[in-house]
């Protein structure tokens, strides 16, 4: 009896001693998931109160940030054409993308009398020009004042001439009427006036492609010109 006893005795501290064994890794696994489980809850109580991520609002073209919205304006060229004095009226405008880079438009159209050949003492015979199209451009300085760059302006038009006064038999298109191209590089530099108001001004050259008419050379309708004009816009 007394060994039997032994042996149950031995065998419940055995037991024990295993029991010991496994209980500490049971309570650290058991903690352990308590753990995880309060850090889920935190985490899921934080992201259902705080504030949704903002959105970026920030306009895109061609990959760029647009950091000019718009901008506008009316603009005068001062010229020479035919050999003659060139008033010019017109305008440009456009957008900056990533403050270097920019894209708009632009059209010019002669405004006073550039006399041609064939006028007589009661009919004045004149040459009238105008065109607009496509213009791109770079910063080379971007700044909150001062904007100093270049563009070019790919542009079509119309070249074709009219008397003064009219004649009856006069038609506004005939075979006189001509479409031309014209290429104008120009220099430029911005001022800011204010918040909302730039004064632009530059230096320009004006390439007419195309073949002579039969009134005027191509190379009487090329040349430098000198702009000035205001852009308006933030």
């Amino acid at each position: 009896m007394k060994i039997e006893l032994r042996k149950c005795i031995l065998n419940l501290n055995f037991h024990r001693n295993h029991l010991k064994i496994w209980v500490f890794p049971v309570l650290l696994l058991i903690m352990f998931q308590v753990n995880q489980i309060r850090a889920q809850t935190t985490i899921s109580t934080d992201s259902a109160f705080s504030e949704p991520a903002k959105k970026d609002t920030s306009r895109k073209l061609f990959g760029g940030e647009i950091t000019n919205f718009g901008y506008g304006g009316p603009a005068i060229k001062l010229s020479r054409i035919n050999n003659q004095f060139a008033f010019m009226t017109g305008g440009r405008g456009g957008c900056t993308i990533n403050s270097r880079y920019t894209l708009g438009g632009g059209g010019y159209g002669i405004s006073n009398f550039i006399k041609l050949p064939g006028t007589s003492p009661d009919t004045t015979r004149y040459f009238k020009m105008g065109y607009g199209g496509l213009e791109l451009g770079y910063l080379f300085f971007s700044g909150e004042k001062v904007n100093i760059g270049v563009s070019l302006l790919f542009a079509v038009g119309a070249a074709f001439w009219q008397s003064q006064p009219k004649s009856d038999n006069e038609k506004l298109i005939d075979d006189d009427f001509k479409i031309i191209s014209v290429m104008e590089p120009s220099f430029y530099g911005e001022i800011a006036l204010n918040r909302f108001m730039r004064l632009h001004t530059g230096i320009s050259y004006r390439y007419v492609n195309g073949s002579d008419l039969a009134y005027i050379k191509t190379r009487d309708m090329n040349g430098f010109s000198w702009y000035i004009g205001l852009l308006f816009g933030k």
